[in-house]
């Protein structure tokens, strides 16, 4: 089983994958990450994502060399969220990583990126899609930073995957 995981820049999505990675196995492929894709030479099934009558095949079809689960980190554009229904028709599961816009802005300012426009910009499209956002993810929300600024701890978020999972499927 091949995670996507997404949301609200600055929520804890790539310090999630990468305890996915430590603790349970995952491969964590962080697709925002200059050079990440071709290290794993994924680049061309990763671009044969988009584009008119993409399928999200050949990208699945390559993580299989894998042999194991790989947690795709990527915070898309909206504008891409036909490719992120393409991944989950192909079988990825969706996880939608939410977080208080003002403290995830105040968190990616710290982080000292150049442009907290971007930010800016991502939130406002966001809101734009999040009726659509929110249909497509279902129940598959981890609200990874409240505004208490603390982030929810990787082994907590795992467990309420896992909770939400189990309901999904009747067992709770």
């Amino acid at each position: 089983m091949h995670f996507l995981v997404s949301g609200i820049s600055a929520s804890g999505k790539s310090t999630f994958c990468r305890w996915l990675e430590e603790k349970k196995g995952f491969l964590h492929l962080d697709v925002e990450t200059d050079g990440e894709l071709d290290r794993h030479r994924l680049a061309a099934a990763w671009n044969s994502l988009f584009g008119a009558g993409a399928s999200a095949f050949a990208f699945l079809a390559a993580l299989e060399k894998f042999k194991r689960p790989v947690a795709i980190d990527w915070g898309f554009p909206p504008e891409y969220l036909d490719t992120v229904r393409k991944l989950s028709e192909g079988g990825v599961m969706l996880w939608w990583f939410a977080a208080d816009w003002s403290v995830a802005r105040r968190n990616f300012e710290q982080r000292g990126y150049p442009h907290v426009q971007d930010f800016d910009v991502q939130i406002r499209k966001i809101q734009a899609a999040l009726p659509d956002i929110n249909a497509l993810f279902r129940s598959h929300v981890v609200y990874a930073l409240p505004s208490t600024g603390i982030y929810t701890p990787p082994d907590k978020i795992w467990e309420s995957m896992l909770d939400t999972l189990a309901e999904s499927n009747g067992k709770r």
